[in-house]
């Protein structure tokens, strides 16, 4: 019979051991993805929003400029379903990155119940120094969690979709 157990090359460090408190035990946590993706996610939001907030965005608003600049007259619906923001707090974030000139609303001609989004010239240039900022973060998780195992979290977390 075949051992179909997934091999792994160097031991999996659990909760307890990446840990900085060894007198707390994590129990089942140990066997949750999920845990592991919130513990990520928490320290991945602290560190960027840290850096980003200069530029007065967090991962949200750069999020938002980010799928504008890549798809020039998204509507207010297609970015609401591509982010997972429902759509009363993505009028308030718009409101928001409007009211700092980042982006711009314009009523669409095919469809004139319907607003398309542009970055203006200020976005562009402050998407451009977020990018930046962006990059630097990558390397800092990289390095924290090595190449290979960055690589494959974003394989395989990139496979999953919402909805």
């Amino acid at each position: 019979m075949r051992d179909r157990s997934v091999p792994h090359q160097q031991p999996v460090k659990t909760a307890e051991s990446a840990g900085d408190d060894h007198s707390v035990k994590y129990g089942e946590l140990n066997n949750h993805l999920g845990y592991f993706v919130r513990r990520a996610q928490y320290w991945i939001f602290r560190d960027v929003n840290s850096k980003l907030e200069p530029l007065k965005l967090d991962v949200i608003r750069y999020s938002i400029l980010e799928l504008v600049s890549a798809n020039p007259g998204i509507s207010q619906i297609q970015l609401s379903g591509a982010l997972g923001i429902e759509r009363a707090r993505l009028v308030a974030l718009l409101d928001e990155l409007q009211d700092l000139d980042l982006l711009v609303r314009k009523r669409s001609v095919t469809d004139r119940r319907s607003h398309e989004l542009h970055l203006t010239a200020v976005g562009v240039s402050v998407l451009k120094e977020a990018n930046l900022v962006i990059n630097a973060h990558e390397e800092r998780l990289i390095r924290r969690m090595g190449r290979e195992n960055y690589s494959l979290a974003l394989s395989g977390l990139s496979a999953f979709r919402l909805g």
